[in-house]
């Protein structure tokens, strides 16, 4: 019941198109989890001159740590979730005996020492592409 950044797009939208959509995007993140060039859609009949929508949206969006970068208008068949062709992932880790200022919520503080020749050894297993449908929902298609 936490605000998502899916509500408070689907809440502009509905400010500046007055109507109620669902925001459908690429992907979904955890509770604390940051992402950068999430893609989403949504359909709405209003139309739009170019960088209008995105204006109304980032105007709508304030306060919340939400900025719309692009907004286009794209083909019917187009499924922010189902047309992804790849998504990146990036985990940071601090070995820092000091508390986190800036990087706080958005990095793994680890305060003893760390072996990064084993962890990068590690990682090796990780690099390339992988199935994980095993991790998937059984409803997600």
């Amino acid at each position: 019941n936490a605000p998502t950044v899916q509500g408070a797009l689907e809440t502009a939208v509905k400010a500046i198109c007055g109507e109620d959509v669902r925001v459908h995007g690429a992907g979904r993140t955890d509770a604390g989890v940051h992402a950068r060039g999430q893609v989403a859609h949504c359909d709405i009949a209003k139309h739009f001159p170019p960088g209008r929508f995105r204006d109304g949206l980032n105007a709508h969006l304030r306060p919340n740590p939400i900025g719309v970068l692009a907004a286009d208008i794209v083909p019917d068949d187009f499924e922010a979730r189902f047309s992804a062709i790849k998504r990146h992932y990036l985990y940071r880790i601090t070995n820092t005996r000091a508390n986190l200022a800036l990087d706080i919520g958005r990095v793994w503080r680890v305060p003893r020492a760390l072996d990064a020749g084993a962890m990068h050894a590690a990682a090796q297993r990780l690099l390339g592409k992988h199935d994980f449908t095993t991790f998937r929902d059984t409803e997600c298609h």
